[in-house]
């Protein structure tokens, strides 16, 4: 095996890289890859942010709240769809959620040792083994 000793790789003033042993003359993959700039409005960033959305099952503790998301998913032998559901915390910064409220969560750095979701937004929903009050549908008396 041929080692490359640091004489043998060159640097060219116009940043282009080659080779000065029996390759001379071959380009790297790199040397003719343009430089991108940033455009004017920033720099590109990609994120993969990861949403969850549940319900949330205890709104007790200050700036914090359990939230229960529930997953549908094929058995994978008998490929029945079964629900799955698990509790995660997240940082209420306003107090504002309540027992039985929908939340959309974002993945965010670890605020604390279980809490790694913000809430983003909430939908008011009904509390838990809260009925609907149905309308009274009582006749009217003519006097």
């Amino acid at each position: 095996m041929a080692s490359l000793s640091a004489s043998s790789v060159l640097l060219k003033m116009d940043s282009k890289l080659t080779l000065s042993s029996s390759m001379s003359g071959t380009k790297l993959a790199h040397a003719n890859a343009p430089i991108v700039a940033p455009a004017a409005s920033g720099p590109l960033r990609v994120e993969a942010m990861k949403k969850i959305q549940g319900r949330v099952v205890c709104a007790s503790n200050d700036k914090t709240i359990a939230v229960e998301v529930t997953r549908i998913a094929p058995h994978p032998k008998y490929l029945k769809r079964i629900k799955s559901a698990k509790k995660y915390h997240a940082h209420d910064p306003e107090n504002e959620c309540n027992v039985g409220d929908i939340v959309t969560l974002v993945k965010c750095k670890p605020i604390s040792k279980s809490k790694t979701f913000v809430v983003v937004e909430r939908k008011v929903g009904q509390r838990a083994g809260e009925k609907v009050r149905a309308l009274s549908l009582e006749p009217e008396i003519a006097a």
